[in-house]
């Protein structure tokens, strides 16, 4: 009997041993695909560039001979659709996506991989039926025989594009979770494998019922007479599977078909969500977003923040707290260029938080200056929150631009005051530094004015009318990348290195978008914005007054989110109530911006104060707090500032 068993036990393979060649075997297969998928997105993002190339050649052309490429704007927007569709993939392999991570600090190694294989599923569930919709869209064009309006090109060959790449995102996504799962099936109890059974179970029959393949009448149980009472049960169910670590996205997403399939039914949701996202991919306002992405990643690789930073310096540095002044001046002049709190924060910090230790300045000061600076990326242009901003709202994003002006150089200001009166306060946390020389502050600027030519350019371009938004991109995109050539920065390296940090910085961006789209049809359908407002209008509050509830609830979310996450969400709901008070749209955009500011620096989750955290890791964090204080309260000041004086945001964008 005891040879029988070590027989059987010598034929056949142990558990552990069979999983090992299982992982390895995906691990394998995602790395193949992850591979082929980077090369392939890296191409359509530096492709990104030729469009930017063509769009100057246009300019150039037309306001020299009055020649302009017909049917250009369509051109463009199918062709950033293209390339941004291929950076889904990787970026989702990379896991560049935003989401609130809270599990893996309290559950076991086992439980982490159980609850990232079902999150992973959940994620493989939504791209898949988006590039379903997408290609089933695609196919209607085809055999409708559709073309773009001026230049008659068949639209259904880039759609078939895009919806294929979201589902190889799906597949590359199902693959990742099956690796999750394959990695704690070996020590799974009774309890936890019938608790993910169940949970298996169940995606995989809502994903059936969603493509109609099982009944789908099933959701509308969940329908509640009162559709108020349903959208607050899905919103906070949205919630919860943002807290157990679903990407903000796809939460929202999901949220908002599963909702607007209760209300509508299968059939009118799906048909919904591929015209819609259809639709979305090919605005013209979308196509700025990676062309300024481009501008900020080559201004980042030019080493223009340490140019900014040396001529900030070689003019203020000599006064007590020059040091923190040119840190300041430096993050907005960068963040002017990146559009970014955290890229302008690095570049200026890694420099100036140095320098300014090493000048004897308090750490609560350096550190708060510096968080508070990387900020201003955020609100002057070309701001990548303008930009989502606009396009989630159908706002101009040049007019934006353009309304960020005046509050941005009024809160770089503040800020610098903000350190001013701190040194009048406690004058030892900083000291005076020695009177530079003429020839140092030319040195400095030599290697700034191309810097300063190229923002000048690109704003004064927008705001008199001699280029667009978009070729505003082109225009500064094009102007980077040559200026990080001319100083022999660009090599093959850093060139791919570039193109995957922009690769990855869409595919988190329009993760988002998608998930907005829906929730936001969702929420019309149930008619929650104007539910919202006729709320507010029970309370018998003043317009000014509910403008001062809701910057209050966005300072209270701050504190614990991500300050794009809170735009987002908070976009479907809190903008058809802003207007129905009758105020300006480009006004309550930077509103929403300074107070996505305030969120990040305001302990304990300001994104900014962690930055600073990575920069110096010696620094306690609770110093850094203590540091940001102040600055915060400065941002009080800036939306004080706002309120009283709207047309700070609105004057500029009315002369335009």
């Amino acid at each position: 009997m005891e040879v029988g068993n070590m027989a059987a036990a010598q034929s056949s393979p142990p558990a552990e041993a069979t999983d090992d060649a299982l992982i390895k075997g995906l691990e394998r297969l995602n790395a193949i695909l992850a591979a082929i998928a980077e090369r392939v997105a890296l191409l359509a993002v530096a492709s990104v560039l030729l469009i930017g190339t063509f769009n100057i050649g246009d300019i150039i052309l037309r306001n020299t001979v009055g020649f302009t490429f017909y049917g250009r704007n369509e051109i463009n927007a199918l062709l950033v659709a293209v390339a941004v569709s291929t950076c889904l993939p990787i970026g989702l392999a990379k896991g560049a996506v935003l989401s609130i991570d809270i599990l893996s600090r309290v559950l076991s190694p086992t439980a982490r991989h159980q609850a990232a294989g079902l999150v992973g599923l959940v994620v493989t569930m939504f791209f898949a039926l988006l590039g379903y919709r997408i290609v089933a869209v695609a196919h209607t064009m085809a055999i409708n025989h559709q073309t773009t309006v001026m230049t008659e090109w068949p639209k259904a060959p880039f759609f078939y594009i895009v919806g294929a790449a979201i589902i190889i995102a799906a597949a590359i996504q199902f693959l990742i979770a099956l690796e999750s799962l394959a990695r704690s099936r070996s020590k799974w109890t009774l309890v936890s494998g019938l608790v993910t059974s169940l949970l298996l179970a169940a995606i995989f029959y809502i994903g059936l019922a969603f493509v109609g393949l099982v009944p789908g009448k099933i959701f509308m149980v969940l329908v509640s007479s009162n559709r108020i009472i349903f959208s607050a049960v899905a919103f906070a169910l949205m919630w919860v599977a943002i807290l157990v670590g679903v990407p903000l996205g796809v939460a929202m997403g999901m949220t908002g078909l599963a909702g607007a399939v209760g209300l509508m039914g299968l059939g009118s949701t799906m048909s919904v969500l591929g015209s819609e996202t259809t639709s979305f991919v090919t605005q013209d306002a979308l196509s700025v977003l990676p062309l300024f992405l481009l501008m900020g990643a080559f201004a980042n690789v030019a080493g223009i923040g340490a140019d900014l930073y040396r001529l900030c310096n070689a003019l203020i540095g000599h006064i007590r707290g020059g040091l923190a002044h040119a840190s300041i001046l430096a993050c907005a002049g960068f963040g002017t260029l990146t559009g970014s709190s955290v890229a302008t924060q690095m570049a200026i910090g890694r420099i100036g938080l140095a320098e300014m230790r090493q000048r004897g300045y308090s750490i609560e000061l350096a550190s708060g200056a510096i968080a508070a600076g990387g900020t201003l990326g955020q609100l002057l242009p070309p701001s990548s929150a303008l930009i989502l901003y606009g396009v989630l709202t159908e706002q101009s994003i040049g007019r934006l631009f353009i309304g960020a002006l005046l509050p941005g150089i009024a809160a770089t200001l503040l800020y610098m005051a903000t350190v001013a009166i701190w040194l009048l306060i406690w004058p030892r946390h900083a000291v005076k530094g020695d009177k530079p020389k003429l020839r140092e502050v030319v040195d400095a600027s030599k290697g700034a004015w191309s810097v300063l030519l190229l923002l000048g350019l690109i704003l004064s371009g927008i705001y008199f009318g001699f280029f667009t938004e978009l070729e505003g991109g082109s225009v500064g995109a094009i102007g980077a990348f040559l200026i990080a050539a001319a100083r022999g920065k660009i090599n093959r390296a850093t060139f791919w290195c570039t193109m995957g940090e922009t690769t990855s910085s869409l595919a988190m961006m329009y993760l988002l978008m998608f998930g907005t789209i829906m929730l936001s049809f969702f929420f019309g359908v149930a008619g929650l914005p104007q539910s919202f407002v006729s709320f507010m209008g029970s309370f018998d509050l003043t317009p000014m007054q509910v403008i001062l509830c809701l910057i209050a609830c966005y300072l209270v979310l701050g504190t614990a989110m991500d300050s794009f996450a809170m735009m987002v969400i908070t976009i479907p709901i809190f903008v058809p109530m802003v207007e129905h008070l009758g105020y300006d749209p480009i006004w309550w955009a930077i509103m929403t911006v300074i107070c996505m500011e305030a969120g990040q620096i305001s302990p304990p989750f300001g994104l900014n104060m962690f930055v600073i955290s990575s920069l110096a890791p010696d620094i306690p964090i609770t110093k850094v707090f203590k540091g940001c204080w102040p600055f915060f309260a400065s941002t009080i000041a800036k939306i004080i500032l706002l309120l009283l004086v709207p047309g700070l945001a609105t004057w500029l964008p009315s002369t335009m």
